[in-house]
């Protein structure tokens, strides 16, 4: 089997096990064959994969050798001075903890005997589903098409297979009048979508995308990320002789020659996050424009009009569309609002003191709520109770 194939998320089981006998060379001939048939595939993965053996190398303990040991180096949560929680080696949680997380809880929970059972109530027709590739597409008359696994729709600019909605440039010659689709990702969804220059869009739950179904040839190709969060894989300008593309979202405008990037603008969020993977943008307000180079991300702030620019941790950023959650340094009750856009659930805490206390960890957005929830309540910082959809933590 391709090791492609397992890449859906970031990190596979198989993946994991490559990647370490790799670099224990401890390979067999047909995993060796299988590892090579990986690596040069594709520029990602030889990226991937260095970056791994950067942060496999630069460990000197040798628990982080093998796969096996990985449990134990799971267990190892510390309490810092300043409420702090975090995993000791983030960093290769980072890249592994998809093939470990779930191995921690299981193996922490049946011998941690101090911990008291948690009470669940989910009623059966209520209960806490893991988010699907699903969207709502309005239509230039106002109709509307559900899109969701096994729901095929075709015309004759676009398709989909329920998973995904790819737009096609037409042949014929462009109207003067620009059509616009709008996608709608609820909670509990996530959505591909390729517009008709084929720019690639990973739409996070709860957004709402604004785009036109053709570009009009040497214009601006401009969509708007009305709000949520997407990430953008830009066809290049050069392909479309010279024209910009642009992405407006508030008061804010993203305007790109050709690049990769995500924006984050949640409605109840007071600041507009634009983080550029690679490439070049430069980020409009109207009064001010500033120049954006990889591994930045701007911030600008709705109420005061003030942008900010800062370094960050790229992957961690991004790692939504990877299939996980990256949280560094992040207060629970930011955490809790991350997962229930996902897993479309509401939340509730007891006490105001947990909502600050911070957390470090990698989980993948395919395990089931009640593991996450069990690896924070194994902190024994917190505990929790579901009722329904309704998830309280205390």
């Amino acid at each position: 089997m391709s090791l492609s194939i397992l890449c859906k998320h970031e990190v596979s089981v198989m993946e994991f096990k490559l990647i370490i006998k790799k670099l224990n060379n401890t390979l067999t001939e047909s995993e060796a064959k299988i590892f090579d048939e990986w690596f040069t595939e594709s520029p990602r993965h030889r990226a991937y994969f260095k970056r791994v053996a950067k942060e496999y190398n630069s460990k000197s303990s040798p628990e982080l050798k093998t796969i096996e040991d990985w449990p134990k180096v799971l267990a190892k949560i510390e309490r810092r001075k300043n409420r702090t929680i975090f995993f000791k080696y983030a960093a290769l949680l980072t890249i592994f903890l998809s093939v470990a997380s779930l191995w921690w809880v299981n193996k922490h929970t049946a011998t941690n005997s101090t911990i008291k059972p948690t009470q669940v109530l989910t009623a059966v027709e209520e209960k806490i589903e893991t988010g699907t590739n699903k969207a709502i597409l309005t239509l230039e008359d106002g109709s509307k098409v559900s899109l969701h696994k096994g729901q095929k729709y075709a015309t004759s600019y676009a398709s989909s297979n329920g998973e995904q909605l790819v737009y096609t440039p037409s042949d014929k010659k462009p109207s003067n009048i620009t059509k616009s689709n709008i996608l709608e990702i609820p909670r509990g969804g996530q959505f591909y979508i390729v517009l008709a220059d084929s720019t690639k869009v990973w739409v996070n739950a709860e957004t709402k995308l604004k785009y036109p179904v053709s570009f009009q040839p040497n214009e601006e190709r401009q969509v708007e990320l009305v709000y949520g969060e997407a990430y953008f894989e830009v066809s290049p300008s050069s392909k479309h002789n010279g024209s910009a593309f642009s992405v407006k979202t508030g008061n804010q405008a993203v305007n790109v020659i050709g690049t990769e990037f995500n924006i984050k603008a949640y409605k109840e969020e007071a600041l507009i996050s634009t983080t550029l993977v690679e490439g070049k943008v430069n980020i409009d307000k109207g009064d001010e424009t500033k120049r954006l180079t990889p591994g930045r991300q701007s911030q600008l702030d709705r109420v005061t009009n003030v942008i900010n620019i800062e370094e960050v941790d790229v992957y961690n950023e991004i790692s939504w569309k990877n299939g996980l959650f990256s949280f560094k340094n992040k207060p629970l009750k930011d955490i809790m609002v991350v997962l229930s856009r996902w897993y479309d659930f509401e939340v509730e805490f007891q006490q105001k003191d947990i909502e600050e206390i911070k957390f470090n960890g990698v989980f993948r957005r395919a395990e089931d709520i009640t593991d996450i929830l069990a690896i924070i309540k194994n902190t024994n910082e917190v505990d929790y109770e579901i009722n329904q959809k309704r998830i309280t933590m205390k």
